[in-house]
């Protein structure tokens, strides 16, 4: 009686049949042949054609040979030479082709990046980047909720935190529709926050006056550039933690799927590093350590008002943007012209290129915030004079390459001031860490701190509107008042906060 072989036997005896019938040799891989990732290439690697000229803003040509032993993915680089696969991202790091999510590992995503090709050249192609590049102390975990969002709002619950150090909670929109034409202008928009206790404390509420009510127990930024959404939990010693979670109602224009990345940690640090990215700012180039004369003195503006919370600026990466991208942008769909990202311009009461002006930043695996220098934000309203634009309060800490990752400064506003400059990104910096101005020209109080002062619209001595007099003892020499002002004070809530930054080192 026969009987059946073991199935590991098999497979062995199917792969000598399979190598018999091609010389005993293993099938060739397509060694030249072009490709988009690794998964076309057999037992070769899909790399940067080493012999294909740089052309400016075109795609990068991609075929199958032999990586080398240079930088592996993740690794810091210069140029191509410096990258196993000669895939060298702008934001200066070595990266691997891919053509879909499934290339790419259970935290990256498969996301259109920019290559360096030569000194004046930059080159698109889609890249595996990390999802978030956060320090050794956090924890990165990431959720994708299928159908998620429903228009007009859908509810959607948020894991417990743990109670030590601060968590960081993500949410994006799957498809990122964006600029929207009715109240929610992002993809989404967050409308509330509450714990999911059998009686949910209320922690924000969009829908409320805060110029009249009480400041949120714990306030989540919206406005017409965030997204994705940032809910921190705690900011400041008024939030409410919940063993139960919580649940955010979220406003969506479109329904799609919704990712939600999560990231905890208890350590606290001091160092911050920084990514520079020069897109026409007054020429500026790499130079020494720091930048330019002008930004090497303003970050140290910014190390003694920073430090009042005991951190300090760490390395500072610097990016130029070389070849046509400043000028022209990235591309929209059918319908919206670029314009350009050395300008940011308002086109239908939003900064368009602003998402894509942070996007530069994927792929630059380092944990650090990135700042980009412009020449010129022009106003939104009649009367405006935008020097900054912060992704966030807070941005997506250790998340590049988001609509929301990074700070965007203009460089003309500040007419070669150093103590401005400073100051500006000492303000912007410390929104992006989680602080909120301690209050609005309009009165509203969002920022829910104890020990910072008020200028609500009862200071309002001629009923002409909140000015900087009117608030001179009530706020206006702090580094987190609305106006711009000498104002450089931190109260020790403001410092708590800063210090809980899970990206600090």
């Amino acid at each position: 009686m026969l009987r059946p072989l073991p199935t590991a036997l098999t497979a062995a005896l199917y792969v000598l049949a399979a190598s018999a019938c091609h010389g005993g040799a293993p099938q060739e891989s397509p060694r030249g042949e072009a490709c988009e990732s690794d998964r076309d290439c057999g037992a070769l690697t899909c790399v940067a054609d080493p012999e294909a000229e740089p052309e400016d803003l075109a795609a990068l040509p991609l075929a199958c040979g032999d990586a080398s032993d240079a930088g592996e993915p993740g690794a810091p680089c210069e140029d191509d030479a410096d990258c196993a696969r000669g895939v060298c991202l702008l934001a200066g790091a070595c990266a691997r082709p891919c053509e879909r999510a499934r290339d790419c590992g259970d935290l990256e995503r498969c996301q259109p990046v920019f290559a360096r090709r030569g000194p004046d050249a930059l080159q698109t192609l889609s890249a595996c980047v990390a999802i978030a590049d956060a320090p050794a102390s956090a924890t990165v975990e990431r959720q994708v909720i299928e159908a998620a969002l429903e228009p007009p709002t859908s509810r959607v619950d948020l894991a417990a935190t743990d109670g030590a150090g601060a968590t960081l909670y993500v949410i994006e929109h799957g498809d990122e529709p964006w600029p929207n034409f009715g109240e929610c202008r992002p993809a989404l928009c967050v409308r509330s926050l509450r714990t999911r206790d059998s009686a949910p404390v209320e922690l924000f509420d969009a829908e409320l006056d805060y110029a009249q009510a009480d400041a949120p127990r714990n306030p989540v930024a919206i406005g017409a550039h965030l997204h994705p959404a940032v809910v921190m939990l705690p900011i400041g010693s008024a939030s409410a933690l919940s063993e139960a979670g919580y649940s955010v109602e979220l406003q969506a224009e479109q329904g799609g799927d919704l990712h939600v990345t999560r990231l905890t940690s208890a350590a606290t640090g001091g160092r911050l590093d920084l990514n520079v990215f020069y897109v026409g700012a007054l020429d500026w180039q790499p130079e020494g350590e720091r930048g330019p004369a002008l930004l090497a003195e303003a970050l140290e503006i910014v190390d003694d008002i920073l430090g009042q919370a005991d951190i300090f600026v760490g390395e500072v990466r610097q990016i130029a943007l070389p070849g046509e991208l400043p000028m022209l942008g990235t591309a929209f769909p059918e319908g919206h012209a670029a314009q350009g990202f050395a300008v940011l311009r308002p086109r239908y009461g939003v900064y368009m290129e602003l998402p894509g002006l942070f996007r530069l930043s994927a792929g630059a695996a380092n944990t650090a915030v990135n700042l980009f220098f412009v020449q010129e934000i022009e106003a939104l309203a009649v009367g405006g004079e935008p020097e900054a634009q912060a992704g966030g309060i807070p941005g997506p800490l250790g998340m590049h390459g988001t609509g929301a990752s990074g700070i965007a400064i203009s460089t003309d506003m500040m007419d070669g001031n150093a103590d401005m400059l400073g100051r500006t990104l000492a303000h912007e910096i410390a929104h992006y860490l989680g602080l909120f101005h301690t209050s609005e020209q309009n009165g509203a109080v969002y920022e829910p701190l104890a020990d910072t002062p008020e200028c609500r619209l009862d200071r309002d001595e001629g009923s002409d509107g909140l000015s900087v007099a009117d608030c001179e003892a009530h706020g206006a020499d702090n580094l987190m008042f609305w106006a711009k002002t000498t104002g450089t004070a931190l109260t020790e809530e403001q410092r708590a906060v800063l210090r809980r930054a899970l990206i600090l080192q």
